[in-house]
């Protein structure tokens, strides 16, 4: 993957929506490091993408992508009913391109060998029922993650929480809030660096 700066990520953006300045991620400084912060409020689309419970939120995964277009080797964790594209999805439950358990994905992608890791898990253990599977141990993801995970990978972790990590494996560069519209949940996309 090139090595993008934050800022550069946040410029990308803004080229591919400038009709909606209100949502281009603002890029600070904390720390020794950069920051990337954005809200997307993506609005009362009610259609159905997805017949899947908990699917992406219409325009998220574009929006994401618009900010890598650099990302050669994209993973998709819990990918549920997304579509095959330029990205290797593995689910446990859904059609796949690897059927397996997120728990232990270095036992199906090669160490090292992805730049961008979207991942959209269940939220609860009453979204993980919905599945038909355990609610999963999100620390232990992101440590599976940590193998697969090029150097200077991101993960983009979209939840209703903000996940448990190791500091020596990832450091967050980023929080992106998602607002649907009235009686959807609110999420976070965390993006997490391999440290």
């Amino acid at each position: 993957m090139k090595p993008y700066s934050l800022t550069q990520r946040a410029e990308l953006y803004a080229q591919e929506f400038p009709k909606w300045p209100a949502s281009h991620p603002l890029v600070t400084h904390q720390g020794d490091r950069d920051w990337l912060a954005a809200n997307w409020t993506l609005g009362n689309d009610y259609r159905a993408r997805s017949k899947l419970y908990g699917a992406y939120p219409p325009n998220y995964l574009k929006r994401v992508m618009s900010m890598y277009p650099d990302a050669e080797n994209v993973l998709h964790l819990f990918s549920g009913s997304l579509p095959p594209g330029p990205y290797t999805r593995v689910d446990l439950i859904q059609p796949a391109d690897i059927k397996g358990n997120a728990e232990e994905v270095s036992k199906l992608i090669p160490a090292a060998s992805v730049d961008l890791c979207l991942v959209d898990p269940p939220y609860s253990k009453e979204d993980a029922k919905k599945y038909g599977t355990k609610m999963v141990n999100r620390k232990k993801v992101l440590h599976e993650l940590f193998k697969v995970m090029q150097p200077g990978g991101h993960v983009v972790w979209l939840d209703t929480m903000y996940p448990m990590f190791t500091k020596k494996e990832f450091h967050v560069c980023g929080f992106i809030t998602i607002v649907r519209c009235t009686n959807h949940r609110f999420r976070v996309a965390t993006i997490f660096e391999k440290a």
